[in-house]
C-alpha cells in the first residue's frame, strides 16, 4: 500500500515538534520546542529554565513527535504522525556549527529567533534520529532505516 505523505514533507510542514525527556529522577517530562532540520538531524534552541533543557544535558536520549493537527485529521484515532527516538548533544556557543544553526533559526522564525538567540540561558541541542516510525493512517506506517530512509 503505498503512503500518501512523504515523512519529510509532513516534518518540513511544521514549525514545531512534541518532546519526551526524563529527569534525573527517572520521572518522565513532555514539551515542545520549534526547530530547525538537517537531513535526519533536529535542532532546538532552549532555555536554561525549561526543564527539558535540564532533562536533556542529564540524559543524551530523547524522543521527539510530528503529530497533524486534529483540525485537519479524518479521523481522530489515526492522526498522521512521526516518531523518534534520540541521541542527544549539547552545542557551544561561538562555534561555527552553532552560528550556522542560529541563523536557520533566524531564516526560518524571524524576529523572535533573533531575540533569542541573543539571551546566554538558551541553548542548543542536536537530536539525531536512531530510530522511527511514520504513521499516515490504519496499516499506513513506514519504519525509520537511517540515512534518511523510511521502509
Amino acid at each position: 500500500m503505498e503512503i500518501e505523505t512523504n515523512p519529510w514533507e509532513f516534518i518540513d510542514s511544521l514549525a514545531s515538534l512534541q518532546l519526551a525527556t526524563v529527569n534525573p529522577n527517572g520521572t518522565p517530562h513532555i514539551s515542545y520546542a520549534p526547530f530547525v532540520r538537517e537531513d535526519d538531524v533536529f535542532y532546538i534552541f532552549a532555555s536554561q529554565m525549561a526543564a527539558h533543557n535540564q532533562n536533556l544535558k542529564a540524559f543524551d536520549k530523547a524522543s521527539i513527535m510530528f503529530i497533524e493537527d486534529e483540525s485537519k485529521s479524518a479521523n481522530i484515532f489515526a492522526r498522521r504522525r512521526v516518531t523518534f527516538e534520540l541521541e542527544v548533544q549539547s552545542q557551544s556557543r561561538g562555534t561555527t556549527r552553532f552560528e550556522e544553526v542560529l541563523t536557520k533559526f533566524e531564516k526560518r522564525f524571524g524576529d523572535y529567533a533573533q531575540i533569542y538567540r541573543n539571551l546566554g540561558d538558551f541553548e542548543l541541542f542536536r537530536l539525531k534520529a536512531l530510530s522511527g516510525r511514520a504513521v499516515f493512517g490504519f496499516g499506513k506506517t513506514l519504519r525509520y532505516k537511517g540515512e534518511g530512509l523510511f521502509v
